[in-house]
């Protein structure tokens, strides 16, 4: 496995490398957020709206079970598509859309937790064009006159206000096979929530979500639960993940490497606000956390993978 290279998406000022202009290609500038205590102001407020006292924190889980019931009791639930939530006066201003995916609110309350804010709102850039990612590899620092261009290749100090582009470059280095997850709780589990918290996992997509193309869909790893075995004594690790409603048993995660096309709807699940944007510095620091892992799953795999060539080499030769 070879060095890794960092795919920036800079956020200081202007667009340093806008697209042409076209309808289609508008930038998009975010409302700075307001914070009142541990939640944004518009949580705040329809927490209190509904009688929920808000003096202590409540956690984005039950905020979310919360807003679930809200949805139920309002009968906010689309008519045809059960899926999908209709935003009235109150959810609209919270998630700024009037129709949202019912299974992705916990994700896009996110942004309403002061404990989730990283850097100053305004240090977010962000464009609606798909091509931003094609120039990934080199993204070129360019002033408005005569100030020099420069690429980026290998950043390892770089600042908070960088994002890091969600491409298959990235992504693969901090990417969990079922195999490998299975050996950290084994060997390691004294480190293993800290390693796995933050990676990215490949599961099977909800079949009732009917937005999902892909069979298979790339989410991350935001926490850990465990559940209690049939046999009622023994427990077993669940892993909780973005964008999905239950928690995942690790038997449940693929052992294949995820596709291009998967790895574009988790980059269009971020440009959504339903997943947290990662920044380099977020990402760099779990890449040095699974890098000797990885590399050592990765050699046995080869290694075993060329002892099946040399046995049938050998088969062949008898």
């Amino acid at each position: 496995m070879g060095g890794f290279v960092w795919m920036e998406e800079f956020t200081d000022g202007p667009p340093l490398f806008a697209p042409a202009s076209s309808s289609k290609r508008k930038a998009r500038t975010p409302r700075k957020q307001e914070f009142a205590g541990w939640g944004s102001t518009l949580l705040i407020e329809f927490l209190q709206y509904i009688g929920t006292s808000t003096t202590n924190q409540i956690s984005q889980r039950d905020v979310t079970a919360i807003i679930n019931k809200y949805v139920k009791d309002h009968n906010l639930l689309h008519p045809t598509k059960k899926k999908r939530v209709l935003c009235d006066e109150w959810l609209l201003p919270l998630f700024g859309r009037k129709t949202i995916n019912r299974i992705r609110i916990y994700d896009l309350l996110e942004p309403h937790f002061a404990e989730n804010k990283v850097g100053s709102d305004d240090d977010f850039f962000d464009t609606t064009d798909d091509d931003e990612d094609n120039n990934a590899y080199h993204r070129q620092k360019c002033s408005a006159s005569d100030r020099k261009c420069h690429s980026k290749e290998k950043v390892f100090e770089a600042p908070k206000s960088c994002f890091a582009a969600i491409v298959p470059d990235n992504i693969k280095l901090v990417y969990l096979k079922r195999i490998l997850v299975q050996d950290l709780v084994k060997n390691n589990p004294e480190t293993f929530q800290s390693k796995i918290v933050g990676s990215f996992v490949r599961i099977k997509s909800d079949p009732n979500d009917y937005l999902q193309k892909n069979s298979h869909m790339l989410v991350q790893v935001t926490g850990l639960a465990q559940s209690s075995r049939p046999n009622g004594i023994d427990t077993e690790i669940l892993l909780e993940v973005s964008n999905y409603m239950k928690d995942v048993c690790i038997s449940m995660l693929s052992d294949d490497n995820f596709s291009k096309e998967e790895c574009e709807d988790l980059n269009q699940r971020v440009r959504d606000g339903s997943l947290k944007r990662p920044t380099i510095v977020e990402l760099e620091e779990k890449v040095q956390a699974l890098h000797e892992d990885i590399t050592k799953h990765w050699l046995r795999g080869e290694l075993a993978f060329l002892q099946k060539l040399i046995d049938r080499a050998n088969e062949k030769g008898n």
